[in-house]
């Protein structure tokens, strides 16, 4: 099955991420002497945003991964005042887009924190939950742009009454703290898999993702999709939802438990409709078949899929057994990032110190595949019996290993 991958391929030669040095987080290098004369004349404005690591600039500090509400809120409203300001400035193309780019990154994360702190409580939830979502969609469209090097035209618009009225009710909830980041803020690693699961993401209607990790996963995809079909006059999916449940993450509080959730869902789509879940990463794949087993109450279609997997529990003895290839609809061959691996590096990337370092030491090599002590196909060919899931799981391999090929082409 290739017939939108291959019709939609021609873009890929039109990004611009290829040209851009991607981080263990997915954090963006710039190199400091294409950059350093312009962040020093617009100071004020940029080192709210990006950090020095010689011989790079890096577009994430502290304030990107603060779990502060207020500070979240203030980096909003921040974002809203400097975008106007940066597209009219006079700056070199390259370094103008970068940094569009990265605010456009900082407000996602931002919004994307504040609607899982939102969803998780029914009073806010019924009042700012469609419009933040709404929103969501607006950034994803505007950063899908600048990503095929279109013209950088208005920011997208967000009322600072609007981040006021929620900073105000959630603070008389005693709410003062939210997550520091959603785990798949990785836009090379979103561009390559939906490229990659394009073909399967047209046969569904919307997509479910569990918060936070894959929060931001649903609203890139549909303006992706909307973007390439837009191009083509293809149709697209109807819309993305939320759920909050995690096997592992104590911190999901919620108001309503994932069964009264799906039950809310069922309202507003019928059974028939055909449900794409999508989670950022797995190793046991029990978090998603828990959930698909509570969607199948209410929904007769759903496929799973993550983007990242624990495929080093299938050649050394783990703690857990990892997953079965017959847990997932929907399989990519890129691997799971360890959580103490990432937490280390971000509290590398929050500290404001300029140090000099190896690009090379923090790269994000493994978007160049999977583990390299594997034989991919011997092993889905000898593990995966049902025989269209495994053309399925190796059509997207082989389509991953192109994407990646292509890109790394276009960047020489």
């Amino acid at each position: 099955m290739n017939d939108l991958y291959e019709t939609i391929k021609p873009f890929l030669n039109k990004t611009i991420l290829s040209k851009y040095k991607f981080g263990f987080a997915g954090e963006v290098y710039i190199e400091a002497d294409k950059f350093e004369e312009e962040y020093n004349q617009y100071f004020l404005i940029l080192e709210k945003y990006f950090s020095l690591k010689k011989p790079f600039y890096c577009n994430r500090n502290h304030t990107y991964y603060s779990t502060d509400i207020s500070e979240t809120t203030d980096l909003i409203k921040n974002i809203v005042i400097d975008a106007p300001i940066i597209l009219s400035l006079e700056l070199s193309y390259d370094n103008k887009r970068y940094i569009i780019f990265s605010l456009t990154e900082y407000m996602l994360s931002c919004i994307a924190k504040l609607v899982g702190v939102i969803f998780s409580y029914t009073n806010l939830d019924d009042v700012y939950y469609k419009e933040l979502k709404e929103y969501l969609i607006d950034l994803t469209d505007y950063i899908t742009r600048i990503i095929f090097d279109e013209e950088l035209n208005q920011f997208p618009p967000l009322s600072l009454g609007l981040i006021d009225s929620i900073i105000m009710d959630m603070k008389e909830l005693s709410i003062s703290n939210i997550r520091e980041y959603s785990e798949m803020d990785n836009i090379l690693i979103m561009f390559v898999t939906y490229f990659a699961l394009c073909d399967y993401i047209g046969e569904h209607d919307i997509i479910i993702s569990p918060l936070q990790g894959a929060a931001l996963i649903p609203p890139f995809y549909i303006s992706m999709q909307k973007y390439t079909n837009m191009m083509n006059k293809g149709s697209g999916l109807a819309g993305y939802e939320y759920v909050r449940f995690s096997k592992y993450d104590n911190t999901h509080y919620c108001e309503l438990s994932l069964l009264d959730q799906v039950h809310l869902l069922s309202h507003h789509y019928p059974e028939s409709t055909n449900i794409l879940l999508i989670d950022d990463s797995t190793g046991t794949a029990i978090t998603l078949k828990s959930i698909k087993i509570v969607l199948l109450k209410h929904f007769k279609k759903i496929s799973t899929c993550a983007l990242e997997y624990y495929w080093e529990g299938k050649i050394f003895k783990a703690d857990y057994q990892a997953f079965q290839l017959d847990d997932i609809d929907l399989i990519t061959p890129l691997c799971y990032r360890y959580f103490k691996i990432l937490e280390e590096h971000i509290e590398y990337l929050k500290n404001v110190q300029d140090y000099n370092f190896r690009y090379d030491l923090v790269e994000f090599s493994k978007i160049n595949m999977i583990y390299d002590k594997m034989d991919y196909c011997s092993y889905i060919n000898s593990n995966c019996k049902e025989p269209s899931a495994n053309i399925r799981t190796l059509n997207i391999y082989e389509k991953i290993k192109e994407i990646m090929l292509i890109l790394s082409r276009t960047n020489d």
